[in-house]
């Protein structure tokens, strides 16, 4: 008999942008892990075994009852997480021991997610398939012409930011920082307060980020002071943020219908004494992204502000000439900014410090890497990658119920730990492909 521990650890769910009230958003504290959860496996029977069914994340999503409006919350709530973010129009997590919504995506109804490597999905390649004269793929869920109103649109929202070449002219022209510089996304830049009406070349928030910015407190990296940049050069922009009022009805923004604008619900923003954004060198508020959903007592307890809804549907539009979103022109995270696959950027330091008793395992460009580890030493996976993943037991052929981390997104752990030596299969649900062997010695 083998016994296997498993606990989740949820330390930032999704990041950061300005309030409806336009002030800055703040940095979070990370939501508290579940229970340990031990499971006994007996030795297998002499007969095949009968083999249990995932969870398929996505489609557990679409099975919620359906609200009475784009806004609105499904009246009934799932009893696990369910969800991925660019994946699905719900995704609800595990926070402080209950599960709660974090995000609504898109519309109610049709919607086309254009979240996939292999579609042509980035702003250059959408502007490339325009100018060129193939035939427009069906999973754009759009013709030619409406094609080329959004190149458009997105040509514009380029010329808008790069009309800054760096912070210096953000802050000449009125900008001011509400967060730190966030990975797989950047520093957001205000230009606008939550709008009325959507303008593709008046972008509310323009994003900035560097090498080298990440794990960078407030103080550090600088801020906009009488129209100039205090802080160190070199951010240059990234992408934008559009930031509209919150209306029943999602947003008629883009042309096509891959803009899939999203709402934050159970949000947790914390203050600094000196009123903006918490650094994420606090060690008792420090949430990688600066905000996260959890619940209002667990925000309370930290000093937070709880926000049961972010009054504004918001939308990324990563348009920055070499900084080409492979996972799409309005993903939430973009892979080519900061940190770019690199072991040792702030979401591993943050989320897998190996310590006594604890080994660090990587979740870095869809692959688990090599996992070693001694009986009874916690094994502890981190997500670094801009995409959400599983690490969950057997194989896509043959799943086993031994464990299941749920969704890990961007910067969440997942620790394991194994009481008998052997190998152990792993793999990704999102993701088949993805396979793993923990080699316990």
């Amino acid at each position: 008999m083998r016994k296997i521990a498993a606990i989740v650890i949820v330390l930032a769910v999704i990041a950061a942008a300005c309030g409806d009230d336009g002030s800055p958003a703040g940095e979070a504290a990370p939501s508290s892990s579940a229970a340990p959860v031990d499971v006994d496996v007996d030795d297998p029977p002499d007969t095949a075994p009968v083999v249990p069914a995932l969870d398929d994340y996505e489609a557990l999503a679409a099975t919620l009852e359906q609200p009475t409006s784009d806004s609105a919350l499904p009246p009934n709530s799932p009893e696990s997480p369910i969800g991925a973010y660019g994946y699905s129009r719900y995704v609800y997590t595990q926070a402080n021991g209950e599960i709660v919504p974090s995000l609504i995506e898109g519309p109610l109804g049709y919607q086309v997610r254009c979240q996939e490597e292999a579609k042509d999905c980035s702003y250059q390649e959408l502007k490339a398939l325009y100018e060129s004269d193939d035939v427009v793929p069906d999973y754009l869920g759009m013709d030619r012409d409406t094609l080329g109103e959004l190149v458009t649109q997105l040509d514009a929202v380029n010329e808008a930011i790069h009309q800054y070449e760096d912070l210096d002219d953000a802050c000449a022209a009125g900008l001011w920082k509400s967060t730190n510089q966030i990975a797989n996304m950047g520093i957001h830049m205000i230009s606008d307060r939550t709008a009325s009406e959507f303008d593709p070349s008046r972008p509310q928030m323009v994003l900035f980020a560097k090498d080298g910015g990440l794990g960078l407190g407030s103080g550090e990296i600088g801020n906009c002071v009488g129209g100039a940049w205090t802080g160190e050069e070199g951010y240059v922009p990234v992408g934008a943020v559009f930031d509209l009022r919150l209306t029943a009805d999602h947003p008629d923004g883009f042309a096509g219908p891959i803009d899939n604008w999203h709402i934050h619900y159970n949000t947790c923003i914390a203050r600094s004494e000196e009123g903006g954004q918490l650094g994420v060198d606090d060690e008792e508020l420090a949430g990688e992204g600066g905000r996260s959903a959890t619940t209002g007592a667990a925000c309370a307890a930290q000093g937070g502000t709880f926000l049961p809804i972010i009054s504004s549907w918001m939308m990324h539009a990563y348009v920055a000439d070499g900084f080409e979103a492979e996972s799409g022109v309005f993903s939430m995270f973009n892979p080519s900014v900061w940190p770019v696959s690199d072991p040792d950027t702030l979401v591993a330091e943050r989320t897998s410090q190996a310590g006594d008793d604890v080994e660090s395992a990587q979740i870095l460009n869809f692959s688990f890497g090599d996992l070693s580890v001694a009986v009874g030493e916690t094994l502890r996976f981190a997500n670094s990658d801009s995409v959400p993943h599983t690490v969950t037991a057997g194989s896509f052929i043959e799943p086993l119920e031994d464990f299941d981390s749920g969704l890990l997104a961007t910067g969440q752990a997942f620790d394991l730990s194994f009481d008998e030596p052997g190998q152990y299969e792993l793999f990704c649900a999102l993701h088949p492909d993805m396979t793993g062997v923990v080699n316990v010695e």
